[in-house]
């Protein structure tokens, strides 16, 4: 399911942009599915981790939602079905660590290649959506949950 949204969202972006390729480029085509991969998983983690910490991961990521919709492309609710299993298993402070983990991971991904993206995409591709990261929990062990 991932890999068929991205290749879609990439399909509509590179489409933009082909059309306005000389014949022979000079260098290599920007390539933005490590992109649009960073952004699925980063809205994937939202999904799955919501419930389990602060500050409402799934509308911070909203604008991920957005952004393929510019494209016209749906973005499903993806969640990570063993990651939730596990989650539903664990004392809510543990799984509201593993969750904030797997969000600041997720969200260094997509902001290092958002930068890429930033740096690389032709000019009328879309800015790359704005994402806040954390706090997701207000002490260090997430002890509040």
């Amino acid at each position: 399911m991932r890999r068929t949204v991205v290749a879609m969202a990439f399909c509509a972006l590179a489409g933009s942009a082909i059309a306005q390729q000389p014949a022979e480029p000079a260098q290599p085509a920007y390539d933005p599915a490590p992109f649009l991969a960073s952004m699925v998983t980063m809205r994937t983690v939202a999904v799955t981790c919501d419930r389990f910490v602060a500050n409402s991961p799934t509308a911070r990521t909203q604008s991920i939602v957005d952004f393929f919709k510019a494209l016209n492309q749906e973005l499903p609710d993806l969640t990570d079905g063993t990651t939730q299993k596990s989650l539903d298993r664990f004392v809510r402070s543990q799984a509201a660590v593993l969750c904030r983990d797997k969000l600041e991971a997720a969200y260094r991904g997509y902001q290092a290649q958002a930068q890429v993206y930033l740096a690389s995409k032709p000019d009328d591709w879309p800015a790359p959506p704005e994402v806040a990261n954390g706090p997701w929990c207000s002490s260090e062990n997430c002890l509040e949950f």
